[in-house]
């Protein structure tokens, strides 16, 4: 397997609590430049929307989408079992992994919704570190890192100053697309402008 020792070395660390230090597309663009293709391919393929290795890729890969298959798995069966559903549908096949029925029931009683999917989160990257574990400067490392990438990505969206920045993008467009109906009092056809989002101005 080739070794990336430069490539490796000159990544930023990445903490679970922190920003993601630059964007997946802007890694993946510096990739391009000292990986192999069909490494980099590799790389621009792995998503938690598609969890669907191919024969020959990492063992880091390969293992972290049947463990995330399988936690999606019990996330179904236990919140169908609250609902009093059958969660035959949801289900996908995948290996059994002992400790996630006690894994998912803590993280289900965090309480918000947020405080769940953080729960969760830290698991996922508590996994992904276990599979750095002799995973220096390969592919595999390369993978990890993608994965963890990808995940305080997510994560950043989940943050209230960035839902407050989206909103107030959107309200903006909102009022651009209703300025030719817009009186010299400001108001739209009449009424009062929507309120503003917490923490921002009008």
């Amino acid at each position: 397997m080739t070794q990336y020792y430069y490539l490796v070395a000159s990544l930023p660390l990445l903490r679970f609590d922190d920003p993601p230090p630059f964007s997946s597309r802007s890694w993946l663009e510096l990739c391009r430049e000292h990986a192999a293709p069909d490494d980099h391919a590799l790389l621009a393929r792995i998503s938690f929307d598609a969890l669907v290795p191919q024969r020959g890729d990492p063992d880091t890969w390969q293992a972290y989408a049947a463990w995330e298959t399988a936690l999606r798995d019990e996330l179904a069966v236990q919140r169908a079992q609250r609902l009093g559903l059958s969660p035959d549908l949801f289900l996908r096949d995948a290996p059994f992994y002992a400790g996630l029925p006690t894994l998912v029931k803590e993280a289900l009683a965090a309480g918000t919704p947020l405080a769940v999917e953080s729960a969760l989160d830290r698991r996922r990257w508590a996994y992904i570190d276990e599979l750095e574990v002799g995973s220096q400067f390969d592919l595999g490392r390369l993978v990890a890192y993608r994965l963890k990438l990808l995940l305080l990505e997510r994560r950043a969206r989940f943050r209230p100053e960035t839902g407050r920045a989206s909103f107030a993008k959107e309200y903006s467009l909102i009022l651009d697309s209703a300025a030719p109906s817009s009186g010299a009092n400001g108001r739209l056809d009449g009424r009062r402008p929507f309120p503003a989002a917490d923490g921002e101005t009008q």
